[in-house]
């Protein structure tokens, strides 16, 4: 599923955007890469102030209050000094992520690396023998897999025209990959493909002999000790998962059809302890930190950049500039985002199942800080 596209300063419903149409050609990057802006390793278990927990609250209330949502839930955490959560329309503990999950098969991606079990600059032809018929399959290395600057098409958008949703084989994927030629040669543009990410999935499997889904389980859940995260992997691990819906009753994303683009389910909670665990390098190597931000393309908006699986927003809002590293999430009846925000030293995430952007829930619950900012006391740990 194709992220939400961020509209930070709203608060109100929107719809999900849908991919990019066009291939974004320009070489415009984020700001340098700078080691500094990253969280490190403070811990975020505890709970905040009573005071901040109540301004938190207040702000997800009203979110709950204007938004259409069926269901939603958000988390906020600040290194070193603790944590806070909250959820609203369902008794579920878990939410599907969509898009934002990229990072997790990203961070396998990026350990076995480090372990030289394979290189950023293999390619999908060396890599996975069964897509070395598609275009320029020779030259698509790992890296522009993870960057979405392979070239191919995203096999989704062809089914969605044909009114097709569930999941779907990778013969079918090929197929359609095939069928729609290079959108441009490797490296040359940027343009959001979900059947990158499941290729990814699929050469991830190869080189270890288990499934994306076991990797991820054993590198990244199992790792961290996340207790309220899990892999979809069929209609059972959805037991326990708040279900999306649409505000028109049109079908919501079925949470089988994205595959490794997008399958983590998990609380708001544990999306901020995973995402800070992949900026501050617990799940890979410096090397690999670098190579996640150190070179970013322009992505879906301007102040909006991708690098490998990662994120980069710096878009104006009210009273300055967001900066955020994280990814978004979305599809019908689904929006979502988890993210690091590098001036208040602040993780967030947010999903927003049935009409609203989690965006905006996110933005709502960081202006929150800002009070604590005003009287000096400022976010540092």
């Amino acid at each position: 599923a194709a992220p939400a596209r961020p509209a930070p300063a709203p608060l109100g419903p929107q719809k999900p955007a849908a991919a990019q149409p066009r291939p974004v050609c320009q070489a415009a990057a984020a700001p340098p890469f700078q080691p500094e802006t990253l969280p490190g390793r403070a811990s975020l278990q505890g709970a905040l102030a009573p005071a901040l927990s109540g301004r938190l609250q207040g702000a997800f209330d009203l979110a709950v209050s204007r938004l259409p949502a069926s269901s939603m839930s958000a988390a906020v955490a600040l290194p070193g000094q603790g944590s806070w959560s909250a959820a609203q329309g369902s008794a579920e503990p878990l939410y599907a992520w969509a898009s934002a999950g990229k990072q997790a098969i990203a961070a396998v991606v990026l350990q076995l690396a480090d372990e030289g079990r394979l290189s950023l600059s293999d390619t999908l032809a060396q890599r996975l023998p069964d897509a070395a018929k598609l275009p320029n399959a020779e030259r698509i290395t790992i890296a522009q897999l993870l960057a979405h600057t392979s070239g191919l098409y995203s096999a989704n958008e062809a089914r969605a025209a044909q009114g097709k949703r569930g999941p779907y084989t990778q013969q079918e994927e090929l197929d359609i990959l095939a069928r729609h030629g290079a959108l441009f040669p490797p490296g040359a543009c940027w343009r959001y493909s979900n059947s990158g990410y499941r290729l990814l999935g699929a050469i991830v499997a190869r080189v270890t002999g288990r499934p994306w889904q076991d990797e991820i389980q054993a590198r990244v859940i199992d790792r961290l000790g996340l207790r309220h995260m899990r892999v979809m992997t069929d209609a059972a691990s959805l037991v326990g998962v708040a279900p999306p819906s649409t505000a028109d009753g049109s079908p919501p994303l079925d949470l089988a059809e994205p595959g490794a683009a997008g399958a983590l389910l998990a609380s708001a909670a544990d999306m901020v302890r995973f995402e800070q665990a992949l900026l501050d390098g617990e799940l890979s190597s410096p090397a690999s930190l670098q190579a996640m931000l150190g070179e970013t393309r322009r992505g879906f908006q301007p102040g909006m950049y991708y690098g490998l699986g990662t994120m980069v927003y710096d878009i104006p809002d009210r009273g300055g500039r967001l900066r955020w590293l994280g990814h978004s999430g979305g599809g019908p009846g689904i929006s979502a985002v988890v993210a690091y925000d590098i001036d208040r030293r602040a993780f967030v995430a947010a999903v927003v199942n049935g009409g609203g952007d989690a965006h905006a829930v996110a933005n709502l619950l960081l202006r929150a800080l800002d009070a604590r900012q005003s009287q000096g006391r400022g976010l540092a740990p």
